[in-house]
């Protein structure tokens, strides 16, 4: 586990990371990395590193700035249980977001890194959007996930916030003269070419804090980069509090015009100074006025009215919460204030396929009230209501479990419990993930008209699969029920096919991804021994026969097939069949050729004898 030697890093200790080399061999992992900071994200992190694993070959290193939550422990957790994937640089303090990442791009350049991308500990970046931003730097240098773009957005944000983001947003566009939308985001991508060009003038920035982001957006533009935002769905923390602060903004704002200035030539600096004093300083006095003044009052009110919470879209598009039966609690905002009792929420399991149902626990309700129980997609829209569940005295309900809507989509969703007395409302986050189920059979080679058996899991609770050949909709083999955990058994009989390779897939009615399996089908070959291969003449010839199909009749020819048979045998079970002295030689003299047919599979055999004198 890579801690630098189990020492505390401080930001000058941070520069020896770039001393070690790539280690030989590890190229193959070492294409993507992801840089998270933390500072007090012990619960998120627990949940958010193995989502990023998820995503495909990304590697993640934790930054943590001796977090006093245990963020650090729950790190060096992590990366016992990923070793290889996770790494944890520990530093001695609080030393800022700007030297967090430094940090982690020299450690990514030593370690060889060619991707290296950026995120909170928050999950208000989703880690699902990785791939995008992946994919995005095949094309470009930067890849920005950007909440202001067409199909960007945030969720559950408070209006103040977004007023912030936005207004910061603008004023260090209008400053710098840059065409991004948002600058003030931290899920960014970079190219390894990147980091190494800027990485000796990052050492000199201007900011240590959340100004970080629009500094170093600023470098990748002056150097020329290519920059791509590419569209995000921005979510407000679920758990922890926010590291926003007015001496971060105010740190912003003088980060940006110092920027400009150092830029222009001394000649024009006290000119443009003397211009822009007056408009930029309105602009940052009112960015600074609402966020220290109006805020509070906003987030107050914002407080007492949860379901006004909006999902804010593109073009001015909103989406509100669903749950109209909070009106009441609106209404009574005129009302002298009283403390609220807090609904809390948990979820045994926060990481669930379709075939795991939903545990989970509540208190901090009125005594025996109703509880209604609600799923929100990602962009606040009502999904699925679950059934209802009752309080008991003490303002709890127990374990109730719920499985998983069918169509639900892969991704976060919001499982919410709201009191139908008392409107208290709780919330928990969980991620669904779509795990294609899995099959396996007794045997993967077969004959005609044989069965086998197969085994499966990972279906829906109680849905139906299909067995079907060639594709999700050819020809149907079998049906048969999943139990109540998703898991499926049974026989399949193989119909009549030339021998060749075939796909089997097992399709449920209600999931979405089918799982396939090959099946090798074979020809027969049946053969025939006799009794007697030189017989006498009058006396009587016996057969035995193997490898005919299951159960099928077999009809014997004399010398040439077609006509009427001499004889009419029946295979068991497994293709055999035994006539001893079954057929009487008579008048017959010289060679004479038996022939047997299959009715069902059309396999012959044949069997020659001498009739002596």
């Amino acid at each position: 586990m890579l801690t630098n030697g189990n020492r505390w890093l401080t930001v000058r200790d941070s520069g020896i990371l770039t001393v070690r080399a790539p280690v030989e061999g590890e190229h193959a992992w070492r294409e993507n990395l992801v840089i998270v900071p933390t500072y007090n994200e012990a619960i998120n992190l627990k949940q958010l590193v193995p989502a990023i694993l998820r995503q495909g070959p990304f590697d993640v290193l934790v930054v943590d700035d001796n977090s006093p939550d245990g963020t650090g422990a729950v790190a060096e957790k992590l990366a016992q249980r990923f070793p290889g994937r996770v790494e944890v640089l520990h530093r001695s303090g609080k030393l800022g977001l700007g030297t967090a990442y430094l940090t982690g791009f020299r450690y990514a350049l030593a370690q060889g890194y060619q991707r290296v991308f950026t995120m909170d500990a928050d999950f208000s970046h989703d880690p699902s959007y990785l791939p995008a931003l992946r994919q995005a730097l095949e094309d470009t240098d930067v890849a920005l996930g950007s909440r202001y773009v067409h199909g960007g957005g945030t969720l559950r944000w408070p209006l103040w916030r977004r007023i912030l983001s936005q207004s910061g947003s603008v004023y260090a566009r209008l400053i710098l003269g840059l065409h991004v939308r948002d600058l003030t985001g931290g899920f960014k991508g970079f190219r390894r070419k990147v980091l190494e060009e800027l990485l000796p003038e990052l050492d000199n920035m201007h900011s240590s804090g959340y100004a970080f982001q629009i500094e170093t957006t600023y470098l990748c533009f002056r150097h020329g980069f290519r920059i791509v935002e590419v569209p995000i769905i921005f979510e407000d923390r679920l758990v922890g509090k926010s590291k926003m602060s007015r001496r971060i903004i105010v740190e912003a704002l003088g980060v940006v015009l110092a920027l400009r200035l150092s830029q222009t030539p001394l000649r024009k600096r006290l000119a443009m100074g003397l211009c822009l004093a007056v408009g930029m300083a309105a602009i940052g006095l009112a960015i600074v006025f609402g966020a220290i003044n109006i805020a509070p009052g906003l987030s107050a009110r914002l407080a007492r009215a949860p379901a006004e919470q909006a999902v804010v879209l593109p073009h001015g598009q909103t989406s509100h919460s669903i749950d109209r039966r909070l009106a009441p609690a609106l209404a009574a905002k005129k009302r002298p204030l009283r403390r609220e009792r807090v609904a809390f929420l948990q979820l045994q399991g926060e990481d669930l396929t379709p075939n795991v149902p939903l545990h989970f626990t509540g208190s901090g309700f009125l005594p025996g009230e109703e509880l209604a129980v609600t799923i929100l997609g990602q962009q606040g829209q009502p999904e699925a209501q679950l059934t209802s569940v009752i309080a008991d005295q003490a303002g709890r309900f127990s374990v109730a479990t719920e499985a998983i809507p069918a169509g639900l989509s892969p991704g976060t969703h919001l499982l919410l419990v709201q009191g139908q007395s008392s409107q208290r409302l709780a919330r928990a986050s969980f991620q669904l993930h779509d795990i294609p189920p899995t099959v396996t059979l007794d045997t993967y080679t077969v004959k005609n008209r044989q069965d086998f058996g197969f085994a499966g899991n990972g279906f829906l609770p109680n849905e139906v699969v299909e067995v079907r050949l060639g594709s999700p909709t050819g020809q149907r083999l079998a049906a048969m029920s999943a139990n109540a955990k998703g898991n499926v058994a049974g026989r399949v009989m193989v119909p009549r096919l030339a021998a060749g390779n075939y796909t089997l897939f097992f399709v449920g009615r209600q999931g979405r991804a089918p799982t396939s399996v090959g099946l090798n089908v074979q020809d027969f070959h049946p053969w025939v021994v006799l009794d007697n291969y030189a017989p006498s003449p009058h006396q009587r010839l016996g057969f035995t026969g193997e490898d005919f199909a299951p159960g099928e009749e077999v009809l014997v020819y004399l010398n040439r097939r077609g006509g009427e048979p001499i004889a009419r045998l029946q295979a068991d079970t497994f293709g055999r069949f035994q006539a001893p002295a079954s057929w009487g030689v008579g008048a017959l003299s010289g060679k004479q050729e038996w022939i047997f047919v299959g009715q069902g599979s059309g396999a012959m055999a044949t069997a020659t004898i001498t009739i002596g004198p």
